[in-house]
């Protein structure tokens, strides 16, 4: 369609806002659009499209319309298409409007990747839409976000919330719906970052076929659970606890090893000690030991050195190196 679009006011009541044909349903903040409008009125016209009840179908700007509402407009100027426009090309208006104006959350990502594919092939979605939705033009990358767009309405709201990541979203589209919604509560509570939602999934799959269960068992147990609401720690020390446990269950001699080190340390009054820090052989593994120093002056490294050497006689400190 290369003709002018017609651009006139139409009324705010003849509007469909629940119509979700070319958008997703979402609970946005409208503060600073509502600023915008409010001081200089509305810079970009929503497009609209007219449907045969009479009624116009959003296609791009529903924020728009929805903050125009907000402040008491009886009418908004808008770009208008008529009944006959194929879906396809409403598509690219929604898409382009958005690609040039914010970036995409996952969720919506998801929406308009599986949208797409109703209407173009796979290689022509993932090498030349997915750049527009802000991903790089990989199979993968569509694959990922196909997994994604079937997940429950819950989990797809952490995706719009940018707390769950495509990497995790997608792996965790692959467990039975019961093991997701035993995951839901770490996912959407505790503060994981993206590789730490990976690792977690990881850990918690590992367990469930090394053990012979699901995953939702392994999620399910007290002694896991009880970290997600412990009143003695912050959230980002929850989600420490739960990582921590699950590697204790992971690789239990490991685990045991570092807490004997740490208690170690601790006897030598070296845990926590502000200048002087030592690390034992990658998982145990090794001859080597990492000692590291800081020092602001000779004397202090004079200092040092005479401290860590009066610690080496001590057996805690032959016993901590033969772990």
């Amino acid at each position: 369609m290369t003709e002018a679009i017609p651009f006139q006011e139409i009324s705010l009541t003849a509007v469909d806002l629940e119509d979700y044909t070319f958008t997703v349903p979402a609970g946005v903040d409208l503060s600073r659009l509502l600023a915008s409008m409010r001081g200089v009125g509305l810079l970009n016209p929503p497009w609209l499209r007219a449907r045969a009840d009479g009624r116009w179908q959003v296609v791009a700007g529903r924020k728009r319309l929805q903050a125009a509402a907000q402040l008491g407009w009886q009418a908004i100027p808008a770009r208008l298409l008529p009944p006959s426009t194929p879906e396809s090309h409403c598509l690219l208006v929604a898409l382009y409007d958005n690609a040039f104006s914010r970036s995409f959350n996952l969720r919506e990502q998801a929406f308009m990747a599986r949208r797409l594919l109703s209407h173009w092939d796979r290689v022509a979605v993932a090498a030349k839409f997915l750049p527009y939705l802000g991903l790089p033009p990989s199979a993968a990358h569509l694959d990922r976000l196909l997994q994604v767009s079937a997940l429950a309405p819950a989990f797809l709201e952490l995706c719009a919330r940018g707390r769950l990541a495509l990497t995790a979203a997608a792996s965790l589209a692959q467990w039975p719906a019961p093991d997701r919604a035993a995951a839901l509560p770490y996912l959407s509570e505790l503060p994981f970052s993206q590789s730490k939602q990976e690792q977690f999934l990881e850990a918690v799959e590992l367990l469930a076929r090394r053990e012979g269960v699901l995953p939702g068992e392994v999620l399910s147990r007290q002694h896991l659970r009880q970290y997600l609401h412990d009143p003695t720690l912050n959230p980002p020390e929850r989600a420490e606890a739960v990582r921590r446990c699950l590697k204790r269950w992971l690789n239990p001699r490991l685990s045991a090893a570092l807490a004997a080190f740490q208690e170690a340390l601790g006897r030598l009054g070296l845990k926590g000690h502000p200048r002087v820090q030592l690390q034992p052989p990658p998982v145990f593994e090794g001859p080597d030991f990492h000692l590291e120093i800081k020092f602001r002056d000779a004397p202090e490294l004079q200092q040092l050195l005479e401290e860590i050497a009066r610690l080496t006689q001590r057996e805690d400190f032959a016993a901590l190196t033969r772990m």
